[in-house]
């Protein structure tokens, strides 16, 4: 499993969280393959998903996804 799978399933899969986003469903799939979502993304992400009711924070968007930082 990708690192940011617990992110992309919080938020009910690449295709919900790109609707989210309005962003292209496979630029959300490059994401989750690549395991982390680029830093000039990571405040739009935060943003949209609390506007949405979403519970995430900073922890869930910075590399390595949903992983603390030690």
């Amino acid at each position: 499993m990708a690192h940011g799978a617990d992110l992309f399933t919080k938020l009910g899969g690449t295709r919900a969280m790109a609707e989210l986003l309005g962003k292209p469903p496979s630029t959300v799939q490059s994401w989750k393959a690549a395991g982390r979502i680029p830093a000039a993304e990571q405040p739009l992400v935060i943003e949209r998903a609390r506007g949405a009711g979403y519970e995430i924070s900073a922890d869930d968007v910075v590399w390595p996804l949903g992983q603390a930082a030690a």
